[in-house]
């Protein structure tokens, strides 16, 4: 296999990054609408709206940054992660690689439910791990495939 697999996000990512906008206007919605409704513009302009607001947009932020969406680039060199908000890559190569693993994640949602997904974690050499789960692309099972392909082909 010498063909290079780029990432495509499923539908599942894109819903979620929509959910978190739509969440994140209407909070902000909730806190003008008394001044909206009311017509009167000072009440728009308060210090504990705009403190709010501002807690909400670096909490979005935060998030943003500390699980920013990223491509997963697989060829037979390297495998390379690239952040699509501050466009840093990680290039990794398959001797830096120490241990593949796939792990079995849960999350639970309203009523009690679970929902399983599967995350591929890339255990480097120096101790870092670099991960992508099966929720967030669509050709996850052909990047996985790839990289124990080209780690331990020839082994």
């Amino acid at each position: 296999m010498t063909e290079t697999i780029t990432s495509k996000y499923s539908l599942f990512f894109w819903a979620k990054i929509l959910l978190g906008i739509i969440f994140e206007g209407f909070i902000v919605f909730l806190v003008f609408q008394e001044g909206i409704k009311n017509s009167i513009p000072e009440k728009l302009i308060t210090a504990n709206n705009l403190m709010f607001i501002l807690i909400v947009l670096i909490a979005g932020v935060i998030v943003t940054l500390l699980f920013p969406p990223k491509s997963v680039i697989v060829s037979a060199d390297l495998v390379v992660f690239r952040s699509y908000i501050t466009q840093k890559k990680r290039k990794i190569t398959y001797p830096d690689i120490d241990k593949i693993r796939t792990v079995r994640k849960q999350k639970f949602i309203r009523g009690g439910d679970e929902i399983n997904y599967q995350q591929l974690e890339l255990v480097l050499i120096n101790g870092d791990v670099y991960a992508f789960n099966e929720d967030d692309y669509d050709n996850y099972e052909s990047l996985k495939a790839a990289i124990y392909d080209h780690k331990f082909r020839g082994q």
